[in-house]
Parts: C-alpha cells; sequence; structure tokens
C-alpha cells in the first residue's frame, strides 16, 4: 500500500534589523522642507535632515517613553544606513539566495529594516513605528 505525502511549502521569511532614529525639528538652519513633520489624512509625514521621509500610518504602533528610557535605545544616523544596509545583505545572503536563486531583487529600506522614530516632546519621547516614503511597505 502506498500512501502519498504532501509536502506542506513554507514562506522563507527574511528577518529585518531594527533600527531607532532621532527626529530633530527645523532650526532654521536648513532649507524649510527639511526637518518638518505635516500631517495629511493618511498619517504623519515626517522629513529628515538628510532628506529622506518617514511616514508613520494613522493605524501605526506608537509608545512614549519616559526620558530615562531614550538611554536604552541606540539611535541610529542616516549616515550609518547604507553600511547597516550592506551588512543586513551579507548576513542575510543564505536565506536571500534560497528563497530567489543566485541573483535576488534587492531590498528596500522597509524590506531591511523595522524602523523607529523618536521624537523628544516637553517631558517624554513618542516612539513612532515608522515606513521609509517611497519604497515598499
Amino acid at each position: 500500500m502506498l500512501f502519498g505525502v504532501k509536502g506542506i511549502a513554507q514562506e522563507i521569511v527574511i528577518p529585518k534589523d531594527t533600527i531607532y532614529m532621532e527626529y530633530k525639528p527645523n532650526d532654521g538652519s536648513l532649507p524649510h522642507f527639511r526637518g518638518k513633520k505635516f500631517k495629511n489624512k493618511h498619517g504623519i509625514n515626517f522629513n529628515l535632515y538628510e532628506g529622506d521621509g518617514l511616514f508613520f500610518p494613522n493605524d501605526g504602533e506608537l509608545d512614549t517613553l519616559e526620558i530615562s528610557k531614550v538611554k536604552d535605545y541606540h539611535i541610529t544616523e542616516v549616515d550609518e544606513i547604507d553600511s547597516l544596509g550592506r551588512l543586513w545583505y551579507r548576513k542575510n545572503l543564505k536565506i536571500l539566495q534560497k528563497k530567489w536563486g543566485k541573483i535576488f531583487p534587492p531590498h528596500d529600506m522597509n524590506g531591511k529594516f523595522v524602523t523607529y522614530l523618536i521624537e523628544k516632546e516637553d517631558d517624554y519621547f513618542i516612539k513612532y513605528r515608522v515606513y521609509w516614503r517611497n519604497q515598499k511597505p
């Protein structure tokens, strides 16, 4: 008697690294569109000093942090993102090859990172789970 064995295909999940960035409002020394945030019907848009844009959707995840807790987070600077992206590729190369073969599509920032933006308020911080604008969600 032969029994059929049915294999269950599991989707290969590519792990993401978590990064924390600090929102710095424009102090007047930069063009007016840098270091600004604005709200639209979909959520809050953050224009960073360095020109990258982040988006926090209306139904997104946010948390408030005590001032003393912020030191527990390593803040990533925008100029570190490229090197962190290269490290992510090296760390995940075998998984990427397993999923797509020898040639695999490039991943954007949302594919590599779970990004949080930390904004200072008067006596606390707000931690937003944000997405890089103009890239795949």
